[in-house]
Formats: structure tokens, sequence, C-alpha cells
């Protein structure tokens, strides 16, 4: 019996030490509202509502504002798999900065600095 309930037991650990969790994965757990806060504190006024096309990247959701009438586009992808496909398949945006499972469009230095500031 005693036997028994150690191997239960043992068992039980073995699977839930190899399970995967969102936390161990590896990804990011930054949020779009973590990269529109960063550019608000940098006194960057950021509407959420206003979007992007961003599906026809393949991102789940996006935002666009303007830095000194300069656009500044932040797309969320599912994952960092998701982001490095959309990467692949569109030679345009490969050198776009990146951020975990967000990527960044702009010509503004400035709105770089910040996004790559973001953790």
């Amino acid at each position: 019996m005693k036997r028994t309930l150690f191997l239960l037991t043992l068992m039980v650990l073995v699977i839930a030490g190899c399970s995967s969790s969102d936390s161990s994965s590896g990804e990011s757990q930054l949020t779009l509202q973590d990269f529109i806060k960063a550019y608000q504190d940098q006194g960057v006024e950021v509407d959420p509502s206003e979007k992007p096309l961003f599906d026809m990247l393949g991102a789940k959701d996006g935002v666009i504002f303007y830095m000194e009438n300069s656009p500044v586009k932040i797309y969320e992808f599912d994952s960092v798999k998701s982001l490095k496909k959309a990467v692949s398949e569109d030679g345009m945006i490969k050198d776009w900065p990146q951020n975990g499972r967000f990527l960044l469009e702009t010509k503004k230095q400035e709105a770089i600095q910040i996004f790559e500031n973001v953790k």
C-alpha cells in the first residue's frame, strides 16, 4: 500500500514538473497596455482605441499614435513564433524593432528607444 501511494505521488510530481506553464515558457508577459503606458509616461498622447490595420500583418491587436507628426504603430502578435513567421513572410518588416511578441513601425528614434526599454 505504501509503495503504491509512493509511486502515485512520484508520478504526479513528474507530470507536474514536466508540464509547461505560461510563466515558464520563456515568452514575454508584456501587454499592449505596458507599451502604451511607457509612451504616456514620456508625455506622448496615446489613444488606445486608435488601431492600425494590424490584421494585414497577421497581428492580433495594435495601436497607432503620433510623435511630432510622425506615425508610431505597435503590433501585438499571439506569440513570438507567430511574429517570427510574419517577419519571415514579409521582407518589408524584417528590420522593424521587436520586443517579445510586439513589433514597432516608425522612423522616430525616440519612439524606438522607448519601445526597446519596455521590460
